[in-house]
């Protein structure tokens, strides 16, 4: 038998309860500034909200550390990719306003785009799956699926279904191992 709704939402709000604390502890800050600082953070990225329960608490403290800091990079990435829902984006990959500079970022849309050709909708793509903003993850994805099937062109096979993107993808170093989480 399946959980009721009613008791997802109330697990999921005590998950997302949870990291709130965790990243409040680890900011030093007591409940109402962080409370205060994720309705800050929350008018720049909406879709975050939802997703509040299932963000690492490291990353969640990065984020509130300082909500207002976090606009350059916002519209720095809306830059890099015009066609894309920054705010969902982020909302699905929030590592993604604090680990990378805006440098590699953009030699990886390069690359990306260099792999994948010039047809490829790549803002679409990371719309779809973020992780496409890893062109090293991509090129590795290619190279399997060129093993896997030799017969089909792996680029076309990615761009026909980017889940192939999660299929294939391997190794320890694509888990988000954190000591710090």
């Amino acid at each position: 038998m399946a959980p009721s709704p009613s008791l997802c939402n109330v697990v999921q709000e005590n998950q997302a309860r949870l990291v709130r604390i965790v990243a409040g502890y680890k900011l030093e800050l007591d409940v109402e500034e962080v409370e205060q600082r994720l309705r800050d953070l929350q008018v720049l990225l909406p879709h975050l909200a939802v997703r509040c329960a299932y963000i690492k608490p490291s990353t969640l403290a990065g984020l509130l550390r300082d909500p207002g800091s976090l606009v350059p990079r916002l519209i720095s990435l809306r830059g890099l990719l015009p066609g894309a829902d920054i705010g969902q984006v982020a909302a699905a990959e929030p590592e993604l306003l604090l680990l990378r500079d805006l440098e590699s970022l953009q030699a990886s849309l390069e690359r990306l785009r260099l792999l994948l050709g010039p047809s490829a909708d790549i803002d679409a793509l990371v719309m779809q799956q973020p992780r496409f903003l890893d062109a090293e993850l991509v090129d590795e994805v290619l190279a399997e699926l060129r093993r896997l099937m030799p017969a089909l062109d792996p680029v076309a096979t990615l761009l026909r279904d980017p889940a192939w993107l999660l299929r294939v993808e391997r190794g320890r170093k694509r888990l988000g191992d954190d000591p710090d989480t």
